[in-house]
């Protein structure tokens, strides 16, 4: 049976490409590392690194395992965070990533009216985050949602436009651009 501590190992080699450096992350002898995964792999019937000498690959079944068991730890580890903070009287946690604009225009209005709305729910808070780590929590099920700005590259993300910001330039009075008094075209900045 595939466990838990088996994919937390087989992530820490995946990840340092090296047994060594690995065993040391885990605090644990390189031996019994080496015995645990090749107990995956034969749990698993294939096999997920190929191992030289000098260093260590991930095979495409290893690909897919690590993209696999970094998402089931995040849900593993989210299911802990939530089913505790329920335990502690709270009807559920939402889990919500807000862009740095937003975590100071948006995010102080969202959290009181939350908090009105729903007093049981314990808001966890990630503010400051650039687009693409939003979207790689919400893919990884660490954020239940976000504020953040377009584009997103994942069709597994459903947008829906809460407000729109407008954007202006910043020039030095005697930049040629300055002058105008019409809005500059973004081509223009070039």
């Amino acid at each position: 049976m595939v466990e838990l501590r088996h994919l937390r190992y087989f992530l820490a080699v995946a990840e340092e490409k090296h047994f060594g450096r690995a065993a040391d992350r885990l605090h644990m002898a390189q031996p019994p590392l080496s015995s645990q995964i090749k107990q995956l792999e034969t749990e698993l019937g294939t096999l997920l690194l190929e191992r030289t000498t000098r260093k260590v690959e991930l095979t495409d079944a290893g690909a897919l395992l690590m993209k696999r068991a970094r998402q089931i730890l995040a849900d593993v580890e989210a299911t802990k965070t939530d089913v505790g903070e329920i335990g502690r009287g709270a009807a559920g946690v939402l889990r919500v990533g807000f862009s740095g604009t937003a975590t100071y225009r948006l995010m102080p209005e969202i959290v009181r009216v939350a908090r009105e709305r729903f007093p049981l729910v314990r808001l966890q808070i990630s503010g400051e985050m650039l687009t693409p780590q939003m979207e790689e929590g919400l893919l990884e099920n660490r954020l239940d949602t976000a504020i953040l700005r377009p584009p997103v590259q994942s069709t597994e993300i459903s947008l829906e436009e809460i407000q729109k910001s407008r954007l202006v330039v910043a020039l030095n009075r005697q930049h040629p651009l300055a002058d105008s008094s019409d809005p500059l075209n973004i081509s223009e900045l070039a």
